[in-house]
């Protein structure tokens, strides 16, 4: 049975807190410093207009039914979806609104049911008084989570719903693998690896490739890398490949012996000819019989026309602000 799954994406994204309180945003800003894409808001009103205006690109959608899904058929292909990385608002896009409950203009319950059609999570923020307020909101499906400011866990509850909100709103846009290609990344255990990897080398954004059935990674300057996972039938695959373009014997015997795993970026496979062919170290992934992951910095990623980093999307931003500095 063919298997049809969510492929791994993460990217810098905005969170939105609203607080009447300069002093408690200010706070906040020291908490979650993020990535520069957060915006904070002392008016109900202001922030209202400014989350609206995302309305229409955050609308909750699946990309497996209806127009989406016919026009896959008629293509083909082993992926469904949008490439996220051809879309350059993205780095604005809402994953979470962060409101505090007692506010003049509206009380925080009021906010969020406003903006009730942007998908992202909603939090609330409240004080001792009006907690039962957030409980009936929370089982009415109002808002996702909520914590008391007066919490001394409250920066670390805080953290882990707006890490989780991430994962979540990222997780929704990535490619939708089908007819089996790239199953394994969906794997629990494969997921754990990549985040250690994410962890370790300070990468900010990472997304599946289809063409080469890879997650291609990207450190805050740019800097890329490709995250691997082969099962038994990728190694099999992969060493037939080798066979079947007549590459070295020397390389499969590699291979089969699980003691090296080659990149071949940007092919997914062996090509005879190739100019470029890193070797990385394969890791075994505990809790999997012959399945193994490793992560290779490369140069250059060769990205095509049109898709765009959060390393080269700053830059632009940077420069347009300077800009409008000057003017």
């Amino acid at each position: 049975m063919s298997t049809i799954v969510r492929q791994p994406v993460f990217h810098p994204v905005s969170v939105v807190f609203l607080d009447d309180s300069p002093d408690f945003l200010y706070a906040l800003r020291g908490l979650f410093p993020g990535a520069g894409t957060d915006r904070y808001f002392t008016h109900a009103s202001e922030a209202l207009g400014y989350v609206r205006s995302h309305e229409p690109r955050q609308r909750v959608h699946n990309p497996t039914s209806g127009e989406a899904w016919s026009e896959f058929e008629k293509k083909g292909g082993n992926a469904l979806g949008q490439d996220v990385m051809t879309d350059t608002a993205r780095f604005n896009d809402i994953a979470a609104i962060v409101v505090d409950y007692e506010m003049p203009e509206m009380n925080g319950i009021e906010f969020l049911t406003a903006v009730k059609d942007v998908a992202c999570a909603r939090i609330l923020l409240t004080a001792t008084a009006n907690e039962s307020h957030a409980v009936d909101a929370f089982n009415a499906g109002l808002i996702d989570f909520y914590v008391k400011k007066s919490d001394p866990e409250m920066p670390r509850k805080l953290s882990g719903a707006i890490a989780d909100a991430k994962r979540k709103f990222c997780a929704r846009r990535g490619h939708i693998g089908v007819h089996d290609v790239g199953a394994i990344y969906a794997n629990r255990h494969v997921a754990e690896a990549l985040h250690e990897v994410v962890q370790r080398e300070r990468i900010v954004e990472y997304y599946w490739r289809p063409e080469q059935n890879a997650v291609l990674t990207f450190d805050a300057e740019g800097s890329a890398g490709v995250f691997l996972a082969w099962d038994s039938h990728d190694w099999a695959a992969q060493c037939d490949v080798v066979t079947d373009e007549g590459g070295p014997a020397a390389l499969r015997e590699e291979m089969a012996a699980r003691r090296i795993m080659p990149v071949y970026w940007p092919n997914e496979a062996y090509r005879p000819g190739m100019s470029r062919v890193e070797f990385a170290t394969p890791e075994p992934v505990p809790g999997l019989d012959d399945t193994f992951t490793s992560w290779t910095r490369i140069g250059d990623a060769g990205l095509p026309s049109g898709l765009v980093t959060f390393a080269a999307w700053r830059s632009t931003q940077d420069t347009n602000a300077m800009r409008d500095g000057i003017a």
